[in-house]
């Protein structure tokens, strides 16, 4: 019998605590504020690894090269602050995050027009540090915040197509 009634109220309860959350509608998302990013810079204090600036650098410039724009949009720069990262090691690998600060700057004023942050991380199961999973991790959210082209590194046949180096 008291299985029964806290049953009889737990349902409804639950039923009304779910009916408060709501899925923004299509439009609400479509009115977010876009920018025509023309360029990005990476920073970090001296205890983050190199390769983690670098590879993060390349992949939002990549992205941001991917990009192109139908309509007239602000023009702003991104700067990406890494910091905070950490090394945890787990029963069967490493779990490698940073946290990441974003602010959108006015290529006109070069005023800050929004700022944002984010944790991400990656899970490594060998001896190798996560360095590149991470950055394309970042590259990817920065991208689909922004709503940039797909980050992506050069192989080596858009390299020699381009006339570069791998």
């Amino acid at each position: 019998m008291f299985l029964k009634s806290v049953r009889i109220i737990a349902i409804p309860l639950a039923v009304l605590m779910l009916a408060g959350f709501r899925m923004p509608a299509a439009e609400e998302q479509a009115e977010r504020m876009l920018y025509d990013v023309r360029g990005a810079f990476v920073t970090a204090q001296p205890d983050v690894p190199r390769d983690l600036i670098t590879g993060t650098d390349i992949l939002v410039d990549s992205a941001i090269r991917a990009t192109s724009r139908s309509m007239m949009l602000p023009r702003t720069i991104l700067t990406v602050r890494l910091s905070d990262t950490r090394r945890s090691l787990f029963l069967f690998g490493q779990r490698y995050s940073a946290r990441v600060t974003v602010k959108v700057i006015s290529v006109g004023s070069g005023e800050p027009v929004a700022e944002g942050e984010f944790e991400t991380s990656v899970m490594s199961f060998g001896k190798e540090p996560a360095d590149s999973p991470l950055a394309e991790k970042i590259a990817t959210r920065i991208a689909s915040e922004f709503q940039l082209g797909r980050p992506h590194r050069a192989g080596l046949l858009t390299s020699l197509a381009s006339g570069g180096t791998p």
